[in-house]
């Protein structure tokens, strides 16, 4: 059973918002209770965090206790100096209920809350309006919750906040619900030992289908493994399908394409969260035919969108999974996906030249690459690249579902395509992205110019080797650890410059992917390798790493970075 650190994973199980982690805003060392869900006032009511609830803290007789903490899947073991331990777990996704030895349990707020009030003897219910949610905290039976009185904290306006305090549990066992309106709590207390049987039996379900990797990596992919059953979250609001967030720390929301990473890394233990996953972006299709940028549980944000990655997504989910289980899937997708193609060549296209075009960085997914300096819109070679793997997935599609006429227009648009963007976007065998209506762009050291790579063996033999070199040992992007997205002697080189140095899954993976298409399979080996070593010597599969130390970056526990690594972990395996 795989233990790891709060302030890497936060303490969570699918199909619940709530969390508890180390990383905790106030400074203390107090484990802290809150939510992954955006459904929190915008800014809140003061300076607190709307989406901290509490932090835990053990007292004896009326006074703090220092502990310490183990992390399991299932649970959280807290030790008190001195003596004294407490065990946490979930009852339900709503629900998590503790039970205590020589310490007992107190809430401290992280914010002023204006209401509260006793619901049944042994309950508390407290309104948390910036949290826009109520919680019911309970004692086990013949115990009680009781509020000491502090000063009042100050994030709240002049005469709306009530004097609050600090909230104990009398009984050794408790529990505190979330709930988004107000409610009674009026089945039994739960018991402590059955959510911990019950948490249990689910995630060792769950670990029962992990993908097969070697020994060298099997530790790291189980807590890939692990991320990815924590990160899942239920059809709420706009998240109209279960989906995968891309952590429940801060980047707590589904991107359109870190969506299909995630997707191929779960397809084989759960095909319908796998295709569910691709198809939510989709129920929010706007008429046009756009998909939204990325899509939290109280909002869909349509001012970007996300490169189209889709065919290429769909290949790999019916190769793993099978035509038959996937083909209810194909048919719901087929015409959606089509009409965002479409989309592409009618309203990203301006100049007619069958050349599409991106209105910013975050359109492509690398949002501050080195390629955008020159401006917008851009031509950008990977987007053509995607649109040829688009194209022949719907090909692909309607042949599936028995439309040959519309497989056969589909499959000339991807080589039609291929054949413009090598003819309109190739300078000395390798890849340039061009402003709208011009033939020539300013110099970058970009490695998004080389996720054309991802054709694989569509690629003229020139391009390939030329490609293949650039990327390898002589080249400027290799290091210890993967692949930098700034080549390494560019002056526009950054450590923490998010795509402007750093290395990242999703780039890794597609480059790596089209490298073993095209047969250079020793060097699709060294990438892979490099990586899933950078995995291992750091834990915590970071949203991306410093190229040249392997330190982790930005946000922790990232989904799409665990989902790259097992794919690859799984190819080195075989």
């Amino acid at each position: 059973m795989i233990t790891y650190s709060l302030s890497e994973i936060p303490f969570s199980i699918p199909k619940s918002f709530l969390t508890v982690t180390s990383r905790n805003a106030s400074g203390s060392h107090r484990l802290l209770y809150g939510t992954s869900s955006r459904r929190v006032l915008p800014g809140g009511a003061g300076r607190a965090d709307p989406a901290h609830y509490f932090e835990l803290v053990l007292v004896r007789e009326g006074r703090e206790v220092p502990y310490t903490w183990v992390a399991h899947p299932h649970r959280i073991d807290l030790t008190a100096q001195d003596g004294g331990t407490l065990v946490l777990t979930f009852a339900d996704a709503e629900t998590l209920v503790f039970e205590a030895q020589g310490v007992r349990l107190r809430l401290v707020p992280c914010k002023s809350f204006p209401t509260h009030w006793r619901p049944a003897e042994d309950t508390l219910a407290v309104v948390d309006w910036a949290g826009r949610s109520t919680h019911l905290l309970r004692s086990a039976p013949g115990g009680y919750v009781q509020i000491t009185p502090q000063p009042a904290q100050k994030d709240y306006p002049p005469g709306y906040a009530a004097d609050f305090g600090v909230i104990d549990f009398s009984a050794p066992s408790g529990a505190f619900r979330y709930r988004l309106y107000e409610d009674f709590w009026r089945e039994p207390f739960p018991s402590v030992q059955a959510a911990l049987t019950a948490r249990l039996s689910e995630y060792e379900t769950w670990l029962e289908k992990i993908p097969v990797v070697g020994e060298r990596y099997r530790a790291a992919a189980e807590q890939a493994w692990f991320i990815l059953w924590n990160g899942q979250v239920p059809a709420s609001g706009c998240l109209t399908r279960p989906s995968i967030f891309m952590s429940k720390f801060w980047m707590n929301a589904v991107w359109a394409w870190d969506n299909c990473f995630n997707a191929l890394a779960v397809a084989q233990a759960d095909p319908e969260l796998a295709w569910n996953h691709l198809l939510l972006f989709f129920d929010h299709q706007d008429p046009n035919g756009m998909v939204p940028d990325m899509i939290f549980e109280p909002d869909v944000l349509y001012q970007f969108t996300k490169p189209p990655i889709h065919g290429w997504t769909v290949f790999k989910l019916v190769e793993k999974i099978g035509l038959e289980v996937s083909r209810p899937y194909l048919a719901q997708l087929y015409e959606p996906l089509g009409r965002l193609a479409r989309w592409w060549y009618t309203f990203r296209d301006f100049d007619g030249d069958g050349m599409c075009q991106y209105h910013h960085g975050n359109d492509s997914g690398w949002d501050n690459s080195s390629m955008f300096d020159q401006g917008y819109p851009t031509e950008g070679s990977d987007l053509a690249a995607h649109l040829v793997l688009e194209c022949e997935g719907l090909a692909y599609m309607a042949g599936v579902l028995g439309r040959p006429h519309e497989a056969a227009e589909w499959q000339r648009k991807a080589e039609t395509q291929l054949a413009d963007l090598l003819r309109l976007q190739v300078k000395d065998d390798r890849f340039f992205s061009p402003l709208d209506g011009q033939d020539s762009a300013a110099e970058t050291r970009s490695l998004l110019n080389y996720i054309p790579m991802v054709l694989g063996h569509r690629l003229p033999d020139a391009v390939r080797k030329a490609l293949a070199h650039d990327l390898g040992p002589d080249g400027s992007f290799l290091t210890p650890y993967g692949l930098a997205t700034e080549a390494l002697d560019s002056p526009k080189y950054e450590p923490d410059g998010y795509w402007r140095g750093p290395i990242w899954g999703p780039s890794t993976h597609m480059i790596f992917d089209g490298l073993v298409d095209a047969g250079e399979t020793d060097l699709a080996e060294t990438v892979a390798r490099r990586f899933c070593d950078l995995c291992v010597k750091t834990p915590g599969f970071w949203e991306n790493y410093d190229a040249q130390t392997g330190v982790g970056l930005r946000c922790p526990a990232y989904s799409w970075t665990a989902a790259a690594f097992l794919e690859m972990a799984v190819w080195l395996n075989r």
